[in-house]
């Protein structure tokens, strides 16, 4: 089981005794605050520093207090890969931390502020780690089976789903708590998540058969083809915990025209953000293809390009485009050495419609990156103009291109 609570092989006798580490730094390279800033640090990073200690976690003190920490296990080896931290600095400051390594009986408990629904509705509405693909693109068939329509994942701010069938769509759920609701949003006593619930906030998308909020497709000899139409689709739960969730989505024998790929897509969201992280791999061709992700258009007038920092790219819409009619933005942040075009699919006719695409360079096996932001104006009087939500995707790609740096000194 690949959660935050690692599971380790029952033979095993956890100590109890702490064991101080390396010291770590933290730096903040930009003159703005870093608010809930994500630092990942690997097992081998850690390891080169210095031993680690058999069966014991790491976590982070500074000035004698733990700060948020994750160890996740993504490989179901019974042991954590990576370290995930959530820190909050000032403009450009710095601090510096000891690496502690305790027992996991003894890691503190966090607030809870991401998770992850995958559940069986045919199944009494039991949760699973993994599950084949349907292989129908019918909504009425996939709604008997899945719970929301499929999986689901949320942090302290917003949430989302994707479409577990040949649609592959992906929604948006706007949030009004904080609190982690999607575990009963759609379960049989909360069938309806159409209509605005003062608990918790609504289904705000109409993604129809356009790329929704992010899905992705490849363009290839000048034609768009969604990712997931065909061949075998599959999802993983890699991790979930307070501080970030993560979930892979598997596309083997893929076939794009006369090409069969396989595409990984793996699906972050981190506490604190307005948006979640894709990381997408392309395997089984040398051909010149484009990865694509999209927004859809329905409702909105305009593609705009926000105002962002060197390396970085961001294009968003912002209108009246929510089903309960209230103000959404929506955008596609990007690094700037993928950039490769803007287009407007059409606005009907078969395939994909109604989306504004941002195209990608991709090299055949290497991870692609993307963001997708959304912010609902009830979750936050910010998003209540477009001048808020250009503001917020100006910072963030300031974040973006200078993430929060840390050095462990050996």
């Amino acid at each position: 089981m690949r959660t935050f609570c690692l599971v380790l092989v029952t033979m095993l006798i956890v100590s109890c005794t702490s064991h101080s580490g390396n010291e770590i730094r933290f730096t903040n390279p930009i003159d703005q605050p870093a608010v809930d800033a994500g630092v990942v640090i690997t097992r081998k990073q850690l390891a080169e520093a210095g031993e680690i200690p058999e069966n014991l976690l790491p976590v982070i003190r500074i000035n004698g207090e733990e700060i948020p920490c994750q160890p996740d296990d993504l490989d179901g080896d019974g042991a954590w890969d990576e370290l995930f931290v959530l820190i909050s600095l000032g403009p450009s400051e710095t601090r510096n931390g000891t690496i502690v390594y305790i027992g996991e009986e003894e890691y503190p408990e966090y607030e809870r502020r991401t998770n992850i629904r995958f559940a069986r509705k045919d199944m009494d509405y039991k949760e699973v780690r993994e599950a084949t693909r349907e292989t129908h693109a019918i909504n009425t068939e996939t709604q008997k089976v899945w719970q929301m329509e499929g999986i689901a994942w949320e942090n302290d701010r917003i949430g989302f789903r994707n479409y577990f069938d040949r649609r592959n769509g992906m929604d948006i759920f706007g949030k009004v708590s904080s609190l982690m609701v999607l575990d009963s949003v759609g379960d049989k006593d909360h069938p309806d998540y159409h209509t605005f619930n003062p608990d918790w906030g609504v289904d705000v998308l109409k993604v129809g058969n356009s790329l929704g909020a992010g899905s992705i497709a490849i363009r290839y000899k000048d034609s768009l083809y969604r990712v997931g139409d065909n061949g075998m689709g599959t999802c993983e739960i890699l991790a979930e915990g307070p501080l970030r969730s993560i979930f892979r989505l598997k596309f083997k024998g893929w076939k794009m025209a006369d090409l069969p790929l396989d595409i990984t897509h793996d699906v972050i969201i981190e506490a604190g953000k307005n948006y979640y992280s894709s990381e997408v791999t392309i395997e089984g061709t040398e051909a010149p293809i484009l990865l694509v992700t999209g927004i859809v258009n329905m409702k909105s007038k305009e593609l705009h390009a926000a105002k962002s920092a060197e390396g970085t790219r961001a294009f968003y819409t912002y209108d009246l485009q929510s089903e309960d009619t209230t103000l959404l933005g929506m955008s596609i942040m990007i690094p700037d050495d993928l950039f490769a075009g803007t287009r407007e699919t059409p606005g009907s006719g078969d395939g994909i419609t109604e989306t504004y695409t941002v195209q990608m360079n991709v090299e055949p096996g290497s991870l692609n990156h993307f963001r997708f932001y959304a912010a609902w104006e009830r979750e936050d009087p910010r998003w209540q103009t477009a001048d808020g939500f250009a503001r917020l995707l100006t910072s963030e790609s300031e974040r973006m291109a200078s993430p929060v740096t840390f050095s462990i000194q050996h």
